[in-house]
């Protein structure tokens, strides 16, 4: 009987030491080798770098132009039959406001009367450049040529009146439509034979003499 119960107190001993090694040794063990697990990192998604093209501002439309035939012609309609208001020159600047149909128009609209039309100044595109023309010492000549080759004894001073014409006009004193109004040059009959002269301004505005 004594011996019976010191095999069962045996056999319970060892169940304990069993129980006590998987609590405090194996199942520690086996947690730790779970979680490690658990913690493999999984693999970083595949970023694909798109080359993005650099962004292109796009320019505004110019507004700033300058005159490049000789002479041409300001309509009221933005059409080559239109009346001819004024006229203006090579290298003159201009500012388009509106665009249309190959037309710059380069002034606001205006009614003359009530219940009329609105009409504007207007030049054709075609005839404008954005950067001031560049001419050559014999275009220029022809170009004075055709404002003052009506004036008294051209032949005779013709270079004089070139160069005193194109002084003027660059200094900004006359502009081409003083010379064109009065045909050129005119010879002075109070002041003598050598003076010859053009009203920059207006016929009301002073006398050059040169």
């Amino acid at each position: 009987m004594k011996k019976g119960l010191m095999f069962i107190l045996l056999l319970l001993g060892l169940a304990c030491a069993g129980g006590g090694v998987y609590i405090f040794y194996l199942k520690p063990q086996m947690d730790a080798e779970k979680a490690a697990l658990e913690q493999v990192e999984e693999p970083a998604p595949m970023v694909q770098e798109v080359e993005m093209e650099p962004l292109v501002e796009e320019k505004p439309p110019a507004t700033e132009f300058y005159v490049n035939p000789p002479q041409l012609g300001i309509r009221e309609y933005p059409d080559y039959d239109a009346f001819v208001d004024s006229v203006i020159y090579q290298g003159d600047k201009v500012f388009i406001l509106e665009e249309r149909d190959g037309w710059g128009r380069i002034s606001p609209y205006y009614v003359y009367e009530e219940g009329g039309e609105e009409v504007a100044e207007w030049l054709p595109m075609e005839a404008l450049v954005e950067e001031p023309p560049v001419v050559s010492k014999e275009e220029r000549n022809e170009i004075l040529t055709a404002f003052i080759e009506n004036s008294d004894d051209f032949k005779e001073y013709q270079e004089m009146f070139l160069a005193k014409t194109d002084e003027l006009l660059k200094e900004g004193t006359c502009k081409p439509f003083d010379f064109e109004e009065l045909g050129g040059w005119v010879r002075s009959v109070r002041f003598g034979e050598d003076v010859y002269f053009v009203y920059c301004g207006g016929l009301n505005q002073a006398i050059r003499f040169i």
